[in-house]
């Protein structure tokens, strides 16, 4: 039989899922997270490698079974990069067939089937997209703002608060403590000098202890996330104005996961933002996993229409597999 390969390749993980024309997904594989344009082609092409080569194990199947490979890649972000991807995974794969898209394009697909609308995913960084019929999707990509990019942002954001905080620039907050506990430091001068020395890594793991401060009534935390959102949103309200895309003509889902996060505060005030500035548009977390998302557009290009959301036994073999995006 020859399979169908979805691929969904982020900067935390890297998974692949093999299914069957009829829909039916057989199983997922899993490595970790890259990007061709930060770690390289060849980290990136390791990763995709030992993901597909977990499907394909778990699935007791053959690399010559799969007669095509539907990619959202973070990174996709110029045209010349698309062809690079192409290429590479051709030779990581030995797949002839390949399509590419951004990676909030799967997470779009992952919620809905509707050729209008919009994504944003929030996960390790941020991309929005506005999808309409007929046109290319516009990518936000690089024109996302540091400060607003995902949970490496949004730490960076708590660590700057419990450091105002020390020294009355800002709100008493208990991200101050969170934090210190976090890396193990005696008191805010220890973490300024090992932030300012290099030595904290990367700021995404911080993000829980912003909701964790939150979920305990943090006024700083809560504001902090809140405002996080509102601006995150914008890129979606200016996207639907651009191109002119009605409420009731569109829907928006979110992806990623900080999206999955509770409480629900970052969903809820991206969600009150966009009714806001459109009302009337519908707002709606994916109920896949990108990679689901990557699956469902090689099966609407193999039966040439869209294939139904929940249509089995693609939901079937997603719930066994654990590929619904849970919130809990």
């Amino acid at each position: 039989m020859k399979y169908m390969l979805g691929l969904d390749q982020g900067g935390t993980k890297t998974i692949a899922a093999l299914a069957d024309p009829s829909g039916r997904i057989l199983s997922a594989g899993y490595a970790g997270g890259s990007c061709h344009s930060i770690l390289g082609m060849d980290h990136s092409m390791d990763r995709v490698k030992e993901a597909v080569a977990d499907a394909l194990a778990r699935a007791g199947a053959e690399a010559g079974e799969i007669a095509s490979v539907h990619a959202g890649m973070t990174g996709a972000d110029f045209p010349y990069e698309y062809s690079l991807l192409r290429n590479a995974l051709r030779s990581a794969t030995g797949v002839a067939d390949v399509t590419v898209v951004n990676d909030c394009i799967i997470a779009y697909r992952g919620g809905t089937s509707s050729p209008t609308g919009a994504v944003l995913c929030i996960g390790t960084g941020t991309n929005a997209a506005i999808l309409r019929p007929g046109a290319e999707p516009f990518v936000y990509g690089y024109h996302v703002r540091d400060d607003d990019s995902g949970g490496e942002s949004l730490g960076s954001l708590a660590l700057r608060a419990a450091l105002d905080a020390d020294v009355g620039l800002g709100p008493v907050t208990q991200l101050k403590p969170l934090i210190l506990a976090h890396y193990g430091l005696a008191d805010a001068d220890a973490l300024m000098e090992h932030w300012v020395q290099g030595k904290l890594g990367s700021k995404k793991h911080l993000a829980p202890l912003v909701f964790e401060a939150a979920g305990a009534g943090d006024e700083a935390a809560v504001r902090l996330v809140r405002d996080f959102g509102r601006r995150n949103a914008r890129y979606v309200e200016a996207g639907l104005a651009r191109f002119g895309i009605r409420a009731d003509e569109a829907v928006v889902i979110l992806s990623g996961s900080l999206f999955k996060a509770r409480p629900a505060i970052l969903t809820e005030a991206v969600a009150d933002s966009l009714t806001a500035a459109h009302p009337g548009l519908r707002v709606a977390e994916a109920a896949y996993e990108p990679v689901v998302g990557a699956v469902l557009m090689a099966l609407d290009r193999e039966t040439g229409r869209p294939y139904p959301m929940q249509g089995q036994p693609l939901a079937a073999s997603v719930a066994a597999l654990g590929l619904f995006r849970t919130t809990e």
